[in-house]
């Protein structure tokens, strides 16, 4: 029944372009629904996929044998590594929309990086970032609300100028978030708001925190 997922998903696709495959796509639909409420799959659905296959693999005996004899799980390993690409690709794609990149921490390895380009290697036209201390937040970011007063009490006990960037809804500051991004992950574990980041030290800290830790950073990171 496990081959049921992979197939359902296949042939749904496959099924928008050609009418012959819209009946494995319904028969696997069915057979994934029953299999995900708990009830036995009335359809032959994996025996035929089998026996197709193994058709196709008689030319190779040994293979053709291997493959019935363990097809449940190959079938198993397969779904599992749907599932693990299905997952991947979503989050590559929630970094393609937050970070404009599919990989945050190397954007020069990512096909999909917009107004990256030959920029990457210049970074004066992307880089915003004038002071020492810099904060990347998001304009409706609940975390780095809660941290304005924060920041303006360090910055007013400390005389420290914090630079402000905003990466949620402005593209240029994305992109410099995105340069400094392996710095910022090494730190922090991940990527996100509000992120603190010591440009002389590439050091950075994440997430809501008091006005004593923040001191802290910036005793730590600064001059």
């Amino acid at each position: 029944m496990v081959l049921c997922i992979i197939a359902m998903v296949v042939f749904g696709i496959m099924g928008i372009f050609s009418a012959a495959y819209r009946s494995y796509a319904l028969e696997a639909f069915h057979c994934t629904f029953r299999l995900m409420t708990f009830r036995p799959c009335q359809s032959d659905f994996d025996q035929k996929m089998k026996t197709k296959i193994i058709a196709k693999l008689m030319g190779f005996p040994r293979i053709a044998n291997f493959t019935n004899k363990y097809f449940t799980a190959i079938s198993f390993i397969f779904v599992i590594l749907f599932l693990a690409s299905m997952a991947y690709t979503g989050y590559s794609v929630y970094n393609l929309a937050v970070y404009h990149t599919c990989d945050p921490q190397h954007p020069e390895n990512c096909v999909f990086t917009p107004m990256l380009g030959e920029s990457v290697n210049n970074n004066a036209q992307i880089c915003t970032i004038t002071g020492e201390f810099v904060e990347f937040y998001g304009a409706e970011c609940p975390h780095c609300l809660k941290m304005e007063p924060v920041v303006a009490q360090v910055e007013t006990e400390t005389g420290v100028f914090i630079q402000k960037l905003e990466v949620w809804h402005n593209e240029t500051n994305q992109q410099t978030m995105v340069m400094h991004a392996e710095n910022i992950t090494n730190s922090c574990g991940s990527l996100g708001v509000p992120a603190f980041y010591a440009t002389k030290t590439g050091k950075a800290v994440c997430g809501e925190m008091t006005v004593e830790q923040l001191k802290d950073f910036i005793r730590q990171n600064g001059q």
